[in-house]
């Protein structure tokens, strides 16, 4: 199970996972533990971290930890593979410590190919040059 960190504030809930601002330009999606992703639930967080981002005036990225999802269905999948494509999320670090959540973002990657970019990482130390590099490239308000 992923522990927010000191410092982080928690933005609100979708029906399966709180949000927390860990920085002004970075938000974190941490599922309920057994977490299960749908078609519904997938479109609650994209709409989620876009009422925030405009709420906000800027862009950002998303990083999702992994660890507590047993089950992310094709629908969501489909979801996030077609409907991020205006999203003002920068991209998505997906984080995994376990081989099974690393397995199920390397099934979400290779089958959904999300517009956004999209990277996997065994941490948040391991993605945050990455999604600071992001940030640069895609933060500008659209």
């Amino acid at each position: 199970m992923t522990v927010p960190a000191p410092g982080w504030k928690l933005l609100g809930k979708t029906s399966n996972a709180s949000m927390f601002e860990i920085s002004d330009r970075l938000i974190a999606i941490v599922p309920v533990p057994n977490c299960v992703d749908d078609e519904q639930t997938a479109r609650e967080s994209i709409a989620f971290q876009d009422k925030h981002w405009a709420a906000v005036g800027r862009r950002g990225a998303a990083v999702c930890f992994m660890d507590d999802i047993i089950e992310q269905d094709g629908g969501a999948r489909a979801v996030y593979a077609r409907e991020t494509e205006h999203t003002l999320t920068t991209c998505y670090a997906l984080v995994g410590e376990s081989f099974y959540a690393r397995a199920v973002s390397a099934v979400f990657t290779g089958l959904a190919r999300p517009p956004v970019p999209t990277q996997i990482f065994p941490s948040l130390a391991d993605a945050l040059p990455w999604i600071e590099e992001m940030n640069g490239a895609r933060g500008a308000i659209p």
